[in-house]
């Protein structure tokens, strides 16, 4: 380990952030000038973005918020990437995958500084530096900053955000170290702030924030009521930055939608994915959003019925979602057998093949699967030399991931688990280093 401290182990954040941009940013043109042009691959943003920059390009050219001039307004995609993405969408087409290559390499820079300063401070700084290399070493980090998705921005919101909570938490329970830390009444600002942003990046953290600042009230009354004045701060800012989206899809739709919808269309999405929660399942070459309107009764395919993988008419919307609350309520055991699979297929999409509607595997899958098992296996050996760390992490990943588990699960470019996977990084660097090196002493678990 002494080495590896000497070579290239950053030794503070600012290292950290630009050893990840460069890596980033280096390995993303790779990608686009090397890899492409001869495999074919990833040429343009294509047909996968979600319509993320399409709906930047509409913001910029004024037609509102829309994928393309005259189009109906968009409720399934929430507001802050696309206007994230409006300085990108300022420059030619031809330029803005470039543009944004140099945008989200920078965003990858401070999750590598948030990953040092995490586990630095939870750990050391030999830990901080192997889990910057577990994190860089992840060829799908780099895949996805060079695509307009969300997971990028939304991983360094959820480290911040969870970074500022785990500041408050241990305030409250009375272990900060350091207590010249900000004020109650900032640290509320900024928690209310942060989470409201992460919201708005994905619907489904809107769960995440609010039970993490549950977790902060519940603590504060039995522990310190005079933090409860934090945790108030937090809900009333991130409510008030929420607030106005919410309105405007009331205004516009006439129906409450927090954030986003298209919960609906997920959840069938992942019921034909499986071959035995309905009776007749995503068949071979049936397009899988196909199977899931047939399903839910609406006659139609993805191309009239769908845009950009969510429904156009909000009628649609809601009889999915009515059909899905009443499978829940009609199926628990279903429910549940399939939450459980999709949280096995988050990780190991090739342990669910014996299950699937359409049984095949792809060398994405495989890949994916081995290198997830590489750092669960290293987690657990974290999670062992110092468990209580170990699962204070573990806690912030299952409080990332189990609200996506009821829905479609596996994404090749794992989207969904990109943000569980700096702190991952951060539990796997631990076990790596108390197995090979001297530093479980230094380690204080």
């Amino acid at each position: 380990m002494t080495e590896f401290k000497n070579t290239l182990a950053p030794s503070n954040k600012r290292q950290a952030f630009w050893i990840s941009f460069l890596l980033s940013f280096i390995l993303c043109f790779c990608l686009l000038f090397l890899v492409s042009p001869f495999t074919g691959l990833s040429r343009n943003f294509g047909a996968g973005n979600d319509g993320y920059i399409q709906l930047a390009r509409s913001l910029v050219a004024g037609y509102g918020y829309v994928f393309e001039k005259d189009g109906p307004p968009v409720f399934h995609r929430p507001p802050l990437y696309p206007i994230f993405l409006v300085p990108v969408a300022l420059f030619p087409e031809y330029l803005q995958r470039y543009v944004l290559v140099v945008v989200q390499s920078i965003l990858v820079g401070f999750i590598g500084m948030m990953i040092f300063k995490i586990a630095d401070e939870l750990y050391n700084r030999t830990v901080a530096a192997v889990a910057i290399w577990l994190f860089l070493i992840n060829p799908w980090v780099h895949w996805n900053a060079k695509n307009p998705m969300t997971p990028v921005l939304q991983a360094l919101l959820y480290l911040i955000f969870v970074y500022v909570v785990a500041i408050e938490l241990l305030d409250i329970l009375g272990l900060l170290q350091n207590k010249q830390r900000s004020g109650l009444l900032f640290r509320g600002l900024v928690i209310g702030v942060v989470g409201a942003a992460l919201t708005l990046t994905h619907a489904a953290m809107l769960a995440v924030v609010f039970v993490f600042i549950l977790i902060l009230f519940v603590a504060a009354l039995f522990r310190n009521t005079r933090h409860l004045l934090t945790a108030l701060i937090a809900v009333i800012v991130a409510v008030g930055f929420i607030a106005p989206w919410t309105y405007r899809n009331w205004a516009v739709f006439g129906r409450f939608i927090p954030v986003a919808g298209g919960g609906g269309l997920a959840y069938f999405n992942g019921n034909v994915h499986w071959d035995f929660i309905e009776q007749q399942p995503q068949r071979p070459g049936e397009n899988y959003i196909d199977a899931s309107l047939r399903i839910i009764g609406i006659e139609g395919t993805e191309q009239t019925h769908t845009h950009w993988k969510g429904f156009i008419d909000i009628k649609d919307e809601e009889l999915a979602n009515r059909k899905m609350a009443e499978h829940i309520r009609n199926h628990p055991a279903l429910f549940v057998n399939k939450v459980i699979l999709n949280a096995i297929e988050y990780y190991f999409p090739v342990l669910t093949k014996p299950f699937l509607a359409v049984k095949t595997l792809t060398p994405e899958q495989w890949a994916l699967s081995i290198f997830h098992l590489l750092y669960w296996f290293t987690a657990v050996l974290g999670t062992v030399y110092c468990w209580r760390k170990g699962l204070l992490l573990l806690a912030g990943i299952f409080l990332y991931a189990v609200w996506y588990f009821p829905f479609a699960m596996f994404i090749g470019h794992s989207l969904y688990t990109f943000g569980t996977i700096p702190l991952l990084c951060i539990i796997s660097a631990a076990g790596i280093v108390s197995f090979f090196g001297k530093e479980k002493q230094l380690m204080a678990c």
